[in-house]
């Protein structure tokens, strides 16, 4: 029920930031208007990712960030473990450890623990400069084979402060 519930926060979260952008292509933060993060899907020939993205979600009345990712499967696998990292400052942050992925119509899906969404948690976010953040993928199929996807995304900073004035998160 969790999963089912996790895919479509992440659906969700997707179709309003489909919603939210604005049609520039700038990614650099300056003038232009852009809110979307700039996401280029790291792939190999048996995965895709389709989603690395920093939303909120509200659990007792606080809201949170939280990071939701997502595979797509080129080819049919039976998949052991999905491991999540975030690697941008160089020491790999375990985000998510699923030691029993079950992908849903060839698609996987999970989302990190809550964070405080604050500047103290999430420094990156309240900087005024374009933020980018990379996230290793490290799947494992139940015949061993392991396939490690680096993905970056980039923040620009009308993205962040969409972020932050959106879901209503504090420096």
């Amino acid at each position: 029920m969790e999963k089912h519930i996790t895919l479509l926060a992440a659906v969700v979260w997707m179709m309003l930031l489909g919603a939210c952008s604005s049609n520039s292509n700038s990614t650099d933060g300056s003038s232009g208007g852009a809110t979307k993060p700039a996401f280029a899907p790291a792939q190999n020939d048996r995965f895709v990712v389709s989603t690395a993205e920093l939303g909120a979600v509200a659990m007792d009345n606080q809201k949170y960030a939280r990071w939701s990712f997502g595979l797509k499967l080129r080819q049919p696998a039976q998949l052991r473990s999905v491991r999540v990292e975030d690697v941008t400052e160089g020491t790999a942050v375990l985000l998510i450890n699923d030691q029993a992925p079950q992908p849903q119509g060839g698609l996987w899906s999970g989302s990190s623990g809550a964070i405080e969404p604050s500047a103290a948690a999430v420094p990156w976010l309240f900087q005024n400069t374009p933020s980018r953040r990379t996230f290793r993928f490290t799947v494992t199929d139940l015949n061993g084979q392991v396939s490690v996807l680096d993905q970056t995304v980039t923040y620009p900073v009308k993205s962040k402060q969409h972020l932050i004035k959106s879901y209503g998160f504090n420096a």
